[in-house]
């Protein structure tokens, strides 16, 4: 049976949490100069060029970061007695720990997932798969993604849009589908955003954070 988290493991989670993000913004800073219509395959294999790049200069500053995976399955949980249905989706990164305070030892591997979608023209349309298909895979039972952790975080590449642009259509597209709104933390200018909502769920843990971290692709639309 589930129990509560204890505060070690809390802790445990929130460092994990806040060094991921960290490798996020670095990694994204040095995107700009990718194609502007460049695909979200290829922007996430260049993601992860950049996020190892980042855990690299971490680990030489005597950081122990584990690596990311890409595209990897989700992994069993303890709930899942057979073969479920979100062991065949795969996010499109995610970094493991083992977390040595778990109080079920079944229970303490843990992932940080991301996903990631563009945020682009035509606008509508991207703005909605980035609910759709980003934001409910962390809510459906079918997905599940983050399964037993607290926190997680997506990705947005901004192409050829104007950030506001983009929240008021995600935004919309959430409203819609009975979704937290996306609030904006940190800002600039038109160059990414950082912002996060809660998402109730209907599996552990709930509700869980979900951190957004957009980022400029090539340069800012034209006026």
């Amino acid at each position: 049976m589930s129990t509560q988290p204890r505060l070690s493991s809390v802790a445990l989670w929130r460092d994990l949490e806040r060094r991921c993000l960290k490798l996020l913004r670095e990694a994204l800073s040095t995107l700009v100069d990718e194609p502007t219509d460049e695909k979200e395959t290829d922007l996430n294999r260049s993601l992860f060029r950049a996020i190892i790049r980042a855990s690299h200069e971490a680990a030489r500053r005597g950081e122990h970061i584990p690596m990311v995976v890409p595209e990897g399955r989700n992994p069993p949980d303890l709930s899942d007695l057979e073969r479920a249905e979100r062991e065949f989706k795969i996010p499109d990164f995610y970094w493991g720990y083992i977390d040595p305070f778990a109080a079920d030892p079944n229970e303490a591997a843990k992932c940080f997932v991301v996903e990631c979608k563009r945020l682009t023209e035509p606008r509508a349309r991207y703005t909605q798969e980035y609910v759709k298909s980003g934001i409910v895979r962390f809510i459906n039972v079918s997905h599940s993604y983050g399964k037993g952790a607290a926190s997680g975080a997506m990705v947005g590449y901004l192409q050829g849009i104007y950030l506001d642009d983009a929240l008021d259509r995600v935004n919309l597209a959430a409203k819609n589908n009975t979704i937290p709104l996306l609030a904006l933390r940190e800002r600039d200018g038109e160059a990414g955003a950082e912002l996060r909502h809660e998402l109730y769920r209907s599996f552990q843990v709930s509700p869980f954070q979900l951190t957004h971290m957009w980022s400029r692709i090539g340069p800012e639309p034209n006026p």
